[in-house]
């Protein structure tokens, strides 16, 4: 048992690690793209690309900042839910002693 949820830490982690790559680098390139169309369309080369690809950098690391605080928050209920099931195992054998 304790393996196999070691097993689905680790896939979490990379799913998180992966996702986060895929999120920044899309956010990034469409930062870009679009900066750079509107760089074109209203010839302010390359202030409003450079501006597209910031917005997309803060995009990317704002979607990386929920992705943990979700994760950090799983863990903590799952830690409580732990530490619970001991306390219950442990005044289970305390009246069982007695």
């Amino acid at each position: 048992m304790v393996k196999k949820r070691r097993y689905w830490d680790y896939a979490r982690y990379a799913n998180m690690a992966i996702s986060f790559g895929i999120t920044m680098i899309v956010a990034i390139f469409l930062g870009f793209y679009g900066g750079n169309w509107l760089d074109r369309r209203f010839g302010t080369a390359p202030w409003l690309m450079l501006f597209g690809i910031m917005a997309g950098v803060a995009v990317g690391f704002s979607s990386i900042w929920s992705e943990l605080s979700a994760l950090e928050k799983d863990f903590k209920a799952a830690g409580s839910g732990k530490n619970k099931r001991k306390t219950i195992i442990n005044n289970e054998d305390k009246d069982n002693n007695q």
